[in-house]
């Protein structure tokens, strides 16, 4: 993520995780006793939070996010609006993994 999509998304997830401490709780202790992996079963759990975390985004975070994307030139470009977003579900579901790992492992 460049610093921008940070800038609007950090207090967003880190408010998300805090609002599913369980599920949070889950996919930490998953990551701790499996190691690596490409994908860990509690990340199923948050596929309706991190939609709605993008969902409810006001619409000048939206037009932000989508311009940045656009912005950089070694990204997949779309067609609509709705596509760009959903590439920002995957980033987020990345980051809550990345978080989790760092966490799980203090």
């Amino acid at each position: 993520m460049i610093k921008i999509e940070r800038e609007i998304l950090s207090k967003k997830i880190t408010a998300m995780t805090k609002c599913h401490k369980y599920l949070w709780q889950m996919l930490k202790e998953q990551i701790a006793y499996y190691g690596y992996q490409d994908y860990y079963p509690a990340q199923d759990f948050f596929t309706k939070p991190v939609d709605f975390l993008v969902a409810t985004l006001d619409e000048s975070e939206k037009k932000i996010l989508i311009d940045a994307w656009k912005k950089e030139l070694q990204r997949a470009q779309f067609e609509t609006d709705e596509e760009y977003l959903s590439q920002y579900k995957l980033f987020v579901m990345e980051e809550l993994v990345n978080r989790a790992t760092k966490a799980a492992y203090r």
